[in-house]
């Protein structure tokens, strides 16, 4: 115990002696530290405006596209090289993917990009799994609905080109390609969807609601085993 507080004192009496000789120092230092936090702290505030003004662009432009439309979905690593070439590369995927119009949301764009049938299974549970057809205590009807971030957006051109007059979402295709049954499906890039979410026809929908009320959103998981 002794030998603790000879260490201390030892400490407080070096640093008393260093701090008078090295004062200039430990307050540019400290200074320094000081705008370095704030000014951190100021480029995330930055870019999360910069993200928030690039959603609210990216918006504007949707507004003009109505639910249902055809679309594609143009890769923009592919887009000067050999677009509208559509054969896969192993590494970006494909030039451009064909969807339609769903809706925009807080955390991106929604787009149709499938229909499928799941089965709930004896145990409740549901599976896309075509296995389960015989036993199924339910079979649906679903929208397969991939889901981009706005900030996997690049641009959007509402008037399309001269290849199909479609409107044209340039997209990073930073997904898992999940379609595969190959080590492609293994790669974390290639996809434009950074999600697939399940919606279903509403049984409430009325004539004089919004168009996206046609849907419900299928609330529960979907496997594929």
């Amino acid at each position: 115990m002794a030998d603790i507080i000879t260490l201390i004192s030892q400490l407080l009496s070096d640093t008393s002696k260093w701090f008078p000789v090295n004062y200039g120092w430990a307050i540019s230092l400290l200074i320094q530290s000081f705008i370095a936090y704030h000014v951190f702290f100021l480029s995330k505030r930055l870019s999360y405006r910069a993200k928030l003004e690039h959603s609210e662009r990216i918006k504007r432009n949707v507004d003009e596209i109505k639910l249902g439309r055809e679309i594609y979905l143009v890769n923009v690593k592919r887009r000067f090289k050999d677009y509208p070439s559509n054969k896969e590369r192993l590494i970006s995927g494909y030039s451009h993917i064909k969807a339609e119009m769903k809706v925009a949301r807080f955390d991106g764009i929604e787009f149709f990009c499938g229909i499928k049938e799941i089965y709930r299974k004896p145990d409740g549970k549901l599976s896309l799994n075509k296995k389960h057809e015989q036993s199924a205590t339910e079979k649906i009807k679903v929208f397969e609905v991939g889901v981009i971030p706005y900030e996997w957006i690049d641009y959007i051109d509402p008037r399309g080109d001269e290849h199909g007059y479609k409107p044209l979402f340039f997209c990073y295709y930073r997904g898992r390609r999940y379609w595969k049954n190959s080590l492609k499906k293994y790669l974390p890039f290639g996809y434009p969807y950074k999600e697939i979410i399940y919606y279903r026809e509403s049984n409430v929908y009325r004539q004089y609601d919004p168009p996206d009320w046609k849907f419900t959103f299928v609330n529960e998981e979907v496997r594929n085993d």
